[in-house]
């Protein structure tokens, strides 16, 4: 009893949040890209594989371990991939609940909820388990990390700031592709406020260059792997960051009020900034690489979109893994477990169901009675 009350605990805690997340999120549909199926394959491959991928994990590495590793610069193990490995585990056991019940148990849920669970508290240094338990904030850096990405930002003019604006949306919409329309390439973390009360935005661009995703070989001559940036930005914006990483700001453009401003390359764990002068180099070859990634997605059948975009969610718990030192002991080929029956089930080409926004969302996820 004491386990079943402990997953519904956790349950009550995601339900409200989740929901909220994903009605506030853009909506976006893709005529390239079958979003709907790789999600759903992803979902049902991570019901039924995360909880063994878990015991591995967490052989070598104690879940707050994890979490407190997590808080540097250039760490995907964030808030967003945090959020994914409860929440695809869950839509698994939404989908998979209405096939076999059977397969619904205790033990896996804890496993998978427990483990999110104190990995989310060390993370974020508390008792915290979203950002919206906090205010919205993703405080995570210490002050050695901050401190340095500060004295290395510098001054914003106009120009200066017209460059940034072309780079951060030319990352933005790179990233956006190679994730398989997905919007965790990058992600933020903050706000962080200077003793001035200006605020500050770490922002982190993910995998630009070859990666695990084997259509990433088309950016092998791209010259660097993970990216993080600095925004200090004037006192009058106000800024949230919800658990998707994402920064919410008062005024929208927060661009316009950039003072300082900083972008490194992560080298083995080292931050070396990168001048501006080298920012339209850069550009026009991540815009080349854009082009091509683009012709290759259009040569693929529908299926192999699939499978690219259900290894970019299935993967969401390899960072962990990677910090415990245990990413080459998991079989990360996805699609792999789904049954042959029920891939051409999830897979057809159907408009999703639209939620009724009048209708209440909870309980997102039921909680669990055996």
């Amino acid at each position: 009893m004491e386990m079943i009350t402990e997953v519904n605990n956790y349950l009550k805690a995601i339900n409200p949040i989740s929901a909220r997340l994903m009605a506030e999120r853009t909506g976006y549909s893709s005529q390239l890209i079958p979003v709907t199926s790789y999600v759903t394959v992803s979902a049902i491959e991570a019901f039924l594989r995360y909880p063994e991928a878990i015991d591995v994990i967490t052989e070598s590495i104690t879940p707050e371990e994890i979490g407190a590793l997590a808080r540097r610069p250039s760490c995907q193990a964030n808030s967003v991939f945090l959020w994914g490995v409860a929440n695809f585990w869950l839509l698994g056991r939404n989908i998979m609940s209405l096939i076999d019940p059977s397969l619904d148990n205790v033990s896996n849920a804890h496993k998978v909820l427990d483990f999110w669970g104190r990995v989310s508290r060390s993370y974020r240094g508390g008792e915290y388990l979203h950002a919206a338990d906090n205010g919205n904030k993703i405080n995570v850096l210490d002050l050695s990390h901050l401190e340095f990405l500060k004295q290395s930002a510098s001054p914003v003019n106009a120009e200066r700031q017209a460059l940034i604006r072309h780079l951060n949306a030319t990352l933005i919409n790179y990233l956006f592709l190679l994730y398989f329309d997905t919007r965790v390439g990058h992600g933020d973390t903050g706000p962080y406020k200077t003793e001035d009360g200006r605020t500050i935005i770490v922002r982190d661009y993910f995998r630009l260059s070859k990666s695990d995703f084997w259509w990433s070989d088309v950016a092998d001559e791209l010259p660097y792997e993970n990216l993080t940036a600095i925004f200090v930005l004037d006192p009058t914006v106000k800024v949230t960051v919800t658990d998707f990483g994402t920064s919410v700001t008062t005024p929208e453009d927060y661009l316009n009020h950039l003072e300082k401003f900083a972008i490194f390359a992560n080298k083995n764990g080292q931050l070396e900034p990168i001048d501006d002068n080298q920012f339209e180099t850069f550009v026009s070859k991540i815009k080349q690489v854009q082009k091509s990634h683009y012709r290759n997605i259009v040569a693929m059948d529908r299926d192999e979109r699939i499978r690219c975009g259900a290894y970019v969610y299935f993967t969401f718990l390899r960072p962990f893994a990677q910090i415990a030192g245990v990413e080459k002991e998991i079989d990360w080929e996805c699609p792999r477990d789904i049954p042959e029956d029920i891939y051409p089930l999830v897979t057809a080409e159907i408009e999703p169901p639209q939620q009724d926004p009048n209708n209440d969302p909870y309980p997102y996820y039921e909680e669990i009675n055996k």
